[in-house]
């Protein structure tokens, strides 16, 4: 490497820098976050996709902004640490927290921002993700049904669908516990610790099934015009859920699929949160 001559030179590259973060919330305790460069997508889902909802019109998206998200679920550990409680029925460090509401989340967020203070990068704050934010770093490029590049294979809903194919993936009615609990065996855990599935292309974990997931927006249907950093939130007590959880059928897993909580102050079994540093609005 000290070496030179005249017939040596060099070439300039401009490489991707790994912008992933972990951030410390105690001694013990961290939070991992995945850089998400922006880009633009198909949203929704195509007319002939197994389980489709008339709610998922397919329609292009660009998110001009890059940001954050979390490796996993915000599990019981992380929650306990800003929050100072748990109220979580299936307890477990690395079990994703579950039984919070939109306002559980969104104080979370809060709280975590005021902490972090000007440790922050410069003009981003803690928050839900958006649903474009969440659908397009699930899909991760794919186009699939689910973000492993393959498809649900069943459409049927409640406790009869199977899929190979996202239990690969995810935790599902099948192999989260639903199917032993519906059979009165009383399993002692239906979450599970993250990370335990295969992640998508950008290194994200339990994006199909585990818990159910808050978005920020108040979710509508959607329009098949283009959309530039959507964002939806009006004066609603609505709020959309994604990912499916441990109790969902494999149509409700769907990286497309949409669901909605009738209450922002709304608690299940199986929904909680993913973190997300977004830019500051």
């Amino acid at each position: 490497p000290n070496y030179g001559a005249h017939s040596i030179g060099f070439r300039v590259a401009l490489a991707p820098i790994n912008r992933n973060m972990t951030i410390p919330l105690t001694d013990k305790v961290n939070l991992k976050l995945i850089w998400i460069e922006p880009g633009t997508f198909i949203m929704g889902s195509p007319s002939g996709e197994l389980g489709r909802d008339s709610w998922e019109t397919q329609h292009e998206v660009t998110l001009t902004q890059g940001y954050w998200l979390g490796k996993y679920e915000v599990t019981q550990a992380q929650y306990e640490a800003i929050m100072g409680e748990n109220p979580s029925r299936f307890k477990g460090a690395y079990q994703p927290v579950e039984q919070v509401s939109w306002n559980d989340a969104i104080e979370f967020c809060r709280k975590l921002t005021d902490k972090l203070g000007d440790t922050l990068p410069k003009g981003y704050e803690c928050s839900l993700p958006t649903e474009a934010q969440w659908e397009y770093a699930c899909r991760a490029g794919t186009t699939s049904s689910l973000n492993s590049g393959r498809n649900v294979t069943s459409a049927k809903r409640g406790l009869r669908g199977v899929c190979d194919n996202l239990d690969e993936v995810g935790w599902y009615w099948m192999n989260g516990g639903m199917k032993n609990w519906n059979e009165g065996k009383n399993p002692s855990i239906c979450t599970h610790p993250v990370g335990q599935k295969k992640p998508n292309a950008w290194g994200l974990y339990d994006m199909r099934g585990n818990v159910n997931e808050w978005c920020l927006d108040t979710g509508s249907i959607y329009s098949s015009d283009s959309a530039i950093d959507p964002k939806e939130i009006v004066k609603s007590d609505f709020r959309v859920t994604r990912g499916g959880s441990w109790y969902s059928s494999p149509c409700d897993c769907r990286s497309a699929d949409r669901g909605q909580m009738t209450s922002i102050d709304q608690v299940n079994i199986g929904l909680g949160f993913r973190l997300a540093l977004v830019p500051v609005q």
